[in-house]
Formats: C-alpha cells, sequence, structure tokens
C-alpha cells in the first residue's frame, strides 16, 4: 500500500521554504457548462428530461372564430444516470508530518479533492466524443470553417445559447490549433516565402481576435462560441494524433450530484501505523440528454 512517508514527502523535510508548489490540475472547467440536477434524499438515480423539437407544421391557422381541433403531443424520452462513488485516498504518516516544513496535511486535502474533479472533468469530456454530429475529422487540420460548420448544426438542432468550444491544449495553443487560426507568422527577410516574394512582412492577426490571442495567449470566445479547453481530453484518439474537442450547448450533457452534495472529505486516525488516512470521495454520473445539441470536432494535432 502506497504512503506518504519520510522518503516520499522529501520536498520539504528538514528546509524552511516558500509557498508549496502543487502540481493542480486545471479542474472544474466542465462543472458550470453542464445541466446539473442533485438527487433527492434516498434516491442515487436522476432523470433529466429531453424534449422532442416541434416543427412549424404543428401549428395550425384556424379560421376566424373556428376551434383549433389538432391537439400537439409533447413528446419526451427520459435521460437517467445513477450516481456512483471516485474515491482517491491517502496516508500520511506523523514523521513525515513532523519533518516537513511545508504544510503537509494543509495540502493534502487541496491536491486530492483536486484529483477527483479532474476525474469528474475527464467523465464528462469523454461524453463529448459520442456527439454523433461532427466537424473536421480525423488527420483534417481543424479551420475556421468548422467551428462554424458546429454553429450551423446546433443553430438547426434549435440549441439555446450559450455555445461552448471545449478544445485540447494542442486545439488551442499547437501549431495546428485555434490560435494559429489567428495569425500568420512573420517573414524575416525579403523572398522567404513563395506567396511574398518582395518584401519582408510582421505577423498578421485576425483582427481584435489576433490581438487578444498575442496579448493573453488565449481567446476567450470566437464565432459565437466560449472557448474553453481541458487537459482531460484525449489527443491521441485511436493513436492517430488526433484530439477530441467537441462544441455543444449546456442542454447537451447532464450531471447527476449525490443527495448529500458532489465531493466529500474524510480522515480517520490509524494510531498502530501512526498515520491519518485522508479519503476524498466525489459522487456523480454524467449522461448525453440531447445529441443534437452537442458536435463532435476531432482535428489532427500530430
Amino acid at each position: 500500500m502506497a504512503e506518504t512517508d519520510t522518503g516520499v514527502a522529501a520536498g520539504g523535510l528538514g528546509k524552511i521554504i516558500g509557498d508549496a508548489v502543487i502540481a493542480f490540475n486545471h479542474a472544474n472547467v466542465m462543472l458550470p457548462l453542464v445541466t446539473s440536477k442533485q438527487a433527492v434524499k434516498g434516491a442515487i438515480t436522476v432523470g433529466f428530461p429531453d424534449y422532442t423539437k416541434l416543427a412549424t407544421s404543428d401549428v395550425g391557422t384556424p379560421g376566424d372564430g373556428a376551434d383549433e381541433t389538432t391537439v400537439t403531443s409533447i413528446a419526451t424520452a427520459a435521460r437517467n444516470c445513477t450516481v456512483s462513488e471516485h474515491v482517491i485516498r491517502a496516508d500520511i504518516s506523523d514523521l513525515a508530518v513532523m519533518g516537513n516544513a511545508d504544510d503537509l496535511t494543509g495540502n493534502v486535502g487541496a491536491v486530492l479533492g483536486n484529483a477527483v474533479a479532474a476525474k469528474l472533468d475527464d467523465d464528462l469530456v469523454t461524453l463529448g466524443e459520442s456527439f454523433s454530429q461532427t466537424e473536421c475529422g480525423a488527420g483534417a487540420t481543424l479551420a475556421l470553417s468548422h467551428v462554424f460548420g458546429s454553429m450551423r448544426q446546433l443553430r438547426a438542432a434549435g440549441a439555446p445559447f450559450p455555445y461552448n468550444l471545449v478544445l485540447s491544449p494542442k486545439q488551442v495553443w499547437g501549431a495546428k490549433g485555434l490560435i494559429a487560426l489567428t495569425n500568420n507568422s512573420a517573414l524575416d527577410t525579403a523572398g522567404s516565402s513563395t506567396t511574398d516574394t518582395a518584401t519582408a512582412r510582421p505577423v498578421g492577426l485576425l483582427g481584435n481576435k489576433g490581438e487578444e490571442a498575442l496579448q493573453t495567449g488565449m481567446i476567450g470566445n470566437i464565432a459565437g462560441f466560449n472557448v474553453y479547453w481541458s487537459d482531460q481530453i484525449n489527443e491521441d484518439v485511436g493513436s492517430g494524433g488526433d484530439a477530441a474537442g467537441f462544441a455543444f450547448s449546456k442542454g447537451a450533457l447532464g450531471l447527476a450530484i449525490g443527495p448529500e452534495g458532489l465531493m466529500r472529505l474524510e480522515t480517520e486516525r490509524n494510531a498502530s501505523f501512526r498515520t491519518t488516512e485522508y479519503v476524498v470521495t466525489g459522487f456523480w454520473g454524467e449522461v448525453e440528454i440531447k445529441d443534437a445539441f452537442g458536435v463532435y470536432i476531432l482535428s489532427d494535432v500530430s
């Protein structure tokens, strides 16, 4: 059994150190973007209704004073998911705490909780790969036309705003990513490009989006989408060097939260081993609610 003892927690032993350097993941990217519902006390299954879209043909045009005799049914499908446990545990020895100048006991909860939160992101972004509507494709480079294509498909489905674009790090900052679409590389000398043989030129920017990318290193929104990134997205789908990004409306994905909350931290003293057990448990389940409210964006990042 893995245990945090003096051999493992050597980073602060016998030293006066500054702020702890903890490898935090960028957790909880997805939580505010999906439809969440807490299970009631005494139940661990949550249902999300999927309403069938009505057509213009369902709207009648009766004459003046005439009765509308056609009754339209409001059809729904139940998308159910069951809350399950997601657990991580760490045992911290007394000697490791005594010999560590850092606040080991104060940081362990944050480290474990962050890992569980990253697992939540991982479960939710995996659902993005199941959307049947697609843009781009294996071996293809991401283009602005794919972003607009995602917008077109979501609008056609009647998906409500806001729209979210969730990409992998390489789909954002890689050579074939979103940031690369906002600028052209500079030419150092004249004649260094087959498309510009006369003069050197500076970096070409795509308007204020290019300036935003150059100044902040990120684009907050583009083409009507709020842009996010998650390091839990698979960047080697099928070992082909493709990343599994996606675009969606909030109603596409559902998150069921446990009746007592999303996450819990507990400690237990084990005196005979001179250790304290730290256990963080996440309580959730995830489900695709409406397939038409999402678009799978698979693109080459190799």
